[in-house]
């Protein structure tokens, strides 16, 4: 089992979490400053005094983040780019059997909730500090529940 404790692992996922957040609130105030825009003038400064919002926003995103990560095959995806950091889309082909699309449509599920990071030059995929926290939180809690059903089988047997 990993020695690294479920503080690093949290810190490591609100890391990438709060990334995501940054880029995302930084876009939008850069498009609430146009001079076209008038609807969500002022929303970022709003923001602070709204906890109700924010708490909004982490449930969301973390959430999102978990329900991306926890698929099948994009938790696959997640634990290859886990171990090399960055990875072709070709070897992703290979490692899910998907076709282009259907990755690329997966990729970009993953890039949303803040998950990878796809190169535009190479078209190679990246992990993000989000990655290595989820897999490595899911591997734990793996690992922790085999070594349970292990010492339970005994039992029963």
């Amino acid at each position: 089992m990993n020695n690294r404790s479920q503080r690093e692992f949290v810190d490591a996922v609100v890391l990438g979490l709060f990334s995501r957040f940054k880029s995302l609130a930084l876009a939008l105030h850069r498009q609430d400053r146009l001079e076209t825009a008038h609807d969500f003038v002022g929303w970022l400064e709003r923001l602070q005094e709204n906890g109700d919002e924010v708490d909004e926003i982490a449930l969301d995103m973390t959430l999102r983040a978990l329900r991306t990560a926890t698929d099948p095959l994009n938790f696959l995806i997640l634990q290859r780019l886990h171990r090399e950091n960055s990875v072709s889309m070709r070897a992703l082909m290979e490692v899910t059997g998907l076709g282009r699309v259907p990755l690329h449509e997966r990729v970009n599920a993953l890039m949303q909730a803040g998950l990878a990071v796809q190169e535009l030059e190479s078209d190679d995929v990246r992990a993000t500090p989000v990655t290595g926290g989820v897999v490595e939180l899911v591997e734990n809690l793996q690992e922790a529940l085999k070594e349970a059903i292990q010492a339970w089988l005994p039992e029963v047997t």
